[in-house]
């Protein structure tokens, strides 16, 4: 069996090296430009962990207190879940209001046939 190579050869550029300024990518916000994807990631994953698993471990807790097996698990369960939902939409909301001044929901060429 015979092992073929293709190697596509770049020619180099007669200014030499090409490097990326920092201070052009960075944002407004002067941090990198990878920042506010992180920070609403963040965000989101905060509301999704933590009501969940705060009301399973009072579920479970008050279930063991009370004795009610699986009811106060699946009460709180809802519950958790609910409050998940609502900071998940608050965020979103906060994050969509600061939107940059100049940007648009959409393009005004999006949905326009070219003729």
């Amino acid at each position: 069996m015979h092992l073929f190579f293709l190697s596509i050869i770049i020619p180099e550029s007669h200014n030499g090296f090409v490097f990326v300024d920092e201070k052009e990518n960075n944002l407004n916000s002067g941090g990198p430009w990878w920042k506010p994807g992180v920070q609403v990631f963040s965000e989101i994953s905060t509301w999704i962990f933590v009501p969940i698993i705060l009301a399973l471990i009072a579920g479970k807790a008050l279930d063991k207190h009370y004795d009610t097996s699986p009811t106060m698990l699946l009460v709180s369960a809802g519950i958790g879940f609910l409050v998940t939902s609502f900071g998940i939409f608050r965020t979103v909301k906060n994050y969509m209001s600061r939107r940059p001044e100049g940007s648009e929901s959409r393009p005004e060429s999006v949905g326009k046939k070219n003729l």
